[in-house]
């Protein structure tokens, strides 16, 4: 943590944020080749490794509407190498008008620009909901990286952040401009496989490691220039080692979820679009995984077959293998297996039926990206139109919630190892104390949900 400095800045800097109506910033009107710098949307990016550099700061680069002026790092190195791929490329594209790219090592004297519009959450999975919410609290818009949600009781708090505050939101989930995933969703919502009875999502197996040094397990030094402690945030005080943080933390429940919250966060999400419960979810689940030796680093399942079942009858099976998607129904079926692989169905007819001007018509992005186009993402032009529009992203955050929530409570039913009934509108379970504890998780000092809400007070 950076002390009382950092946080006067951003009490002083978000001061006047709650008492302004939403509305269109000056940096929000141009949408073509040559847009003026009071045209651009001016975005910071809060999380500077892999995905937040290597994915976010390459689809945000491809829109001219958009320039960051800000970045964010616990880990300096990190912080400094995506300060210089944006002063490159703005520079490149900009030439001499170009300023430069601010870099931060605490995402609140971020929030605390008057100059920034909107912010992309690129950060590790404990840290997405708490700078979203603090955002949107200073008048910001947010895209957040998926899984959305560390726990059920933080999704909530988001949900609700932002219908309070009227920000714009977006969950970074780019298999919904996916034209296959797309369009196999609405042949299920159609009918082309006549009544929805199941569905099967296939997700990865394995806790991934940091290649074969297991070494980097071994408590460590912690790096110069890296603030380990803002990084653990609201987890427990660990002992520092390379596998516990970049690259492998999504496989220690401190942080992350394992595979159900990581690749669930895209094949669950499409299973809830096909079957229509975006904004509920099943009332029972139960299941069976092998995690890994008691005592060991990584502790999220590694093979694991998980059973749902909606209200509306439809039950769902997720388990480990071969990534994909099933949907099964009374007159057929239809599948895409592998990452985007094709799509395969019972019948022929099914892959070639047209949607008519009269049926369900699904939420289509004004960038519909194909299958093949693996290096684009949609989500990013999405959210920027919609900063622009103030209309609802395509992945606000109730339905990034409700999808986290499922592999939420799988996982906790696998923990447990019991079958439980779930409550999808109190978002409780029925008769079991013990499983609705850990619908939140014990957060550390100072980086709790109360905090946020005494710092949002006191700026008032």
């Amino acid at each position: 943590m950076q002390g009382n400095l950092s946080r006067r800045r951003f009490l002083g800097g978000c001061a006047t944020a709650l008492a302004l109506p939403a509305f269109v910033p000056g940096s929000a009107l141009g949408a073509d080749d040559t847009v003026a710098p009071s045209e651009r949307i001016a975005l910071g990016l809060i999380g500077c490794g892999g995905h937040g550099t290597g994915w976010n700061l390459d689809q945000i680069f491809r829109n001219p509407d958009s320039q960051v002026i800000a970045v964010c790092d616990v880990d300096r190195a990190r912080c400094e190498a995506a300060q210089r791929k944006v002063n490159e490329h703005h520079g490149q594209v900009l030439g001499k008008s170009y300023r430069g790219c601010a870099a931060h090592d605490d995402f609140r004297d971020l929030l605390a620009r008057k100059d920034v519009d909107a912010v992309a959450n690129c950060t590790p999975d404990h840290w997405h909901v708490i700078p979203a919410v603090m955002a949107a609290r200073c008048g910001k818009d947010v895209i957040c990286e998926k899984p959305l949600t560390l726990t059920v009781a933080e999704g909530r708090l988001l949900c609700d952040t932002m219908a309070q505050t009227g920000r714009v939101f977006q969950t970074a989930s780019e298999n919904r401009s996916i034209d296959i995933y797309l369009y196999m969703c609405e042949l299920v919502r159609n009918g082309r496989i006549g009544k929805l009875k199941h569905i099967d999502v296939y997700l990865p197996e394995g806790n991934e490691e940091r290649g074969e040094n297991f070494s980097e397990r071994d408590s460590q030094p912690v790096p110069e220039g890296f603030n380990y402690d803002m990084w653990l945030g609201q987890a427990p005080v660990a002992p520092y080692c390379p596998a516990r943080c970049h690259g492998s933390f999504r496989w220690n429940y401190d942080y992350a979820g394992g595979r159900l919250t990581d690749w669930g966060a895209h094949l669950i999400d499409l299973a809830q679009w096909g079957n229509d419960t975006e904004s509920t979810g099943p009332v029972e689940v139960h299941g069976t995984c092998t995690f890994p030796p008691a005592g060991s680093l990584f502790n999220t399942p590694e093979t694991f077959s998980v059973d749902y079942v909606y209200a509306n009858g439809v039950t769902m099976n997720v388990s480990s293998g071969v990534p994909g998607v099933r949907f099964e129904g009374t007159d057929g079926w239809i599948s895409s297996i592998k990452w985007r692989g094709p799509l395969a169905a019972s019948r022929p007819e099914i892959l070639h039926s047209q949607i008519g001007p009269d049926e369900v018509h699904l939420y289509h992005p004004s960038q519909i990206v194909k299958r093949t186009e693996v290096s684009m993402g949609g989500e990013h032009r999405n959210f920027l139109d919609c900063v622009k529009s103030r209309k609802p992203c395509y992945a606000p955050a109730e339905i990034g919630h409700r999808t986290a929530t499922i592999a939420h409570i799988g996982n906790i039913a696998l923990r447990l190892g019991r079958k439980l009934r779930w409550n999808p509108e109190a978002e409780r379970f029925l008769d079991d104390a013990e499983a609705d504890k850990m619908l939140g998780r014990p957060q550390r000092e100072p980086w709790t949900l109360a905090n946020v809400d005494k710092w949002i007070d006191e700026r008032a």
